[in-house]
């Protein structure tokens, strides 16, 4: 059900960024389950969230940040319980250059003023 990362793979550098996020998904039984998380950090490629319960990796979840817009589409590449909050890897599952408007925002106001690298 949750993995250990392993070591870092990442493409991009992760930015802290703090926002709350809502993650959609849809769990093994067919239903919908929405839950509002916490933004710690944030890439081109990936996110890192806490989460008050766990979610399986492999899962495809869906992103959205208020005030932001949309983040899209993700899977859960590990789930670590920290206490009585979960820690939960994400992989975007499109390049940034094709990423929701509400992606590019919170990358933006993660590192104002640098410039992005859209390529994972």
């Amino acid at each position: 059900m949750r993995a250990e990362p392993t070591a870092n793979m990442r493409a991009s550098e992760r930015r802290p960024f703090q926002g709350t996020v809502y993650v959609s998904w849809q769990d093994p039984s067919g239903e919908m389950k929405t839950v509002r998380a916490k933004c710690v950090d944030i890439s081109d490629c990936g996110a890192r969230i806490e989460c008050q319960i766990p979610i399986d990796i492999r899962t495809n979840v869906y992103l959205q940040a208020p005030g932001r817009g949309l983040m899209g589409n993700a899977t859960v590449r590990y789930c670590l319980r920290r206490g009585v909050k979960y820690m939960i890897g994400l992989m975007f599952s499109s390049v940034l250059s094709e990423a929701d408007q509400g992606r590019k925002r919170c990358l933006v106001q993660s590192q104002p003023g640098a410039e992005k690298t859209y390529a994972c």
